[in-house]
């Protein structure tokens, strides 16, 4: 008796299942996916601006094809410009393009209203400033770092270069300021006291950049040579060899590689944890325009 009860309110009711399926078939209609060649070929078409195509062909490789193939690129600016129907020059769509970009980059820098903001700083030349998070960071001319806000250009605080020594590379984030001496890194949080460490596990001589990326700083030196610092054991934890020739610019990548460039124009790329280098790429020339004799080995 249940069994039969249950299946006569079975009955009684329609089913209200949905189709998993795409197409004709689902209760919402069909899809984009369910539309053949002709029909999307039909549907851009219609399309009338260069930049609104352009976007549809890289949604994916089967409209990509179809507008490609059906040569509607061309189609648009035959009919945006009848003229060059008679014309000798061939049509090419790179070219056309990149004229189109150009234009339209042009046309936003003079149409579109800019508001500019300056004030004095420093006293000195400022060389060096960072940006992060609505707050500009700036100094390296008088020994005196100062931090603004990039949104009312508000000074909110100053921190003193220790001991007359020059700054040559800082960074900072949301806790803390890094600066980079000759020879020293320099701490500050912001919003506390100044600490200052010279190296305990190692020393370097004449940095000329640094990476900072908490809790490690990475500082390339003259030497060719990029030394990696914990900054809360403040102790030197690693040394790589990345070039015969000074350390010029470094940077740090999400995956733990290290790219380091030296004067000689070449860059190399390490691993940050076994120090191991993956790559070297090299320039012709250096930039004196001798050839260039960085062999890059690693020691």
């Amino acid at each position: 008796m249940e069994a039969s009860s249950s299946r006569s309110r079975s009955e009684g009711y329609p089913s209200k299942r949905r189709s998993s399926g795409g197409g004709s078939g689902s209760r919402y209609g069909p899809t984009a996916q369910s539309l053949n060649d002709d029909t999307l070929r039909s549907i851009f078409s219609r399309v009338d601006d260069h930049f609104d195509l352009a976007h549809c062909s890289a949604v994916c490789k089967s409209w990509n094809t179809i507008i490609s193939t059906g040569h509607l690129m061309r189609d648009l600016y035959y009919k945006r410009n009848p003229e060059a129907r008679s014309s000798s020059i061939t049509f090419s769509t790179k070219r056309y393009f990149e004229a189109l970009a150009m234009n339209e980059h042009a046309s936003t820098l003079t149409g579109g209203s800019a508001e500019v903001h300056q004030w004095i700083g420093h006293p000195m030349r400022a060389t060096l400033c960072r940006m992060k998070s609505g707050s500009v960071l700036t100094g390296m001319g008088d020994k005196v770092l100062r931090l603004w806000s990039a949104e009312s250009c508000k000074y909110m605080n100053e921190y003193d270069v220790p001991n007359s020594k020059m700054l040559v590379d800082f960074d900072f984030d949301e806790n803390k300021i890094v600066g980079l001496t000759t020879s020293q890194v320099c701490i500050w949080r912001r919003s506390g006291p100044r600490s200052i460490f010279q190296s305990s596990g190692g020393t370097f001589s004449h940095g000329l950049c640094m990476s900072y990326a908490d809790p490690e700083v990475v500082i390339g030196c003259e030497d060719g040579r990029a030394f990696v610092y914990d900054m809360y054991s403040r102790s030197c934890s690693s040394i790589h060899r990345l070039h015969p020739s000074p350390v010029t610019c470094l940077a740090v990548t999400d995956d733990q590689l290290i790219i380091g460039g030296s004067t000689f124009g070449s860059v190399a790329i390490a691993d940050h944890t076994s120090g191991q280098r993956l790559g070297l790429l090299k320039s012709a020339f250096t930039p004196t325009g001798m050839p260039s004799s960085d062999t890059g080995l690693l020691a």
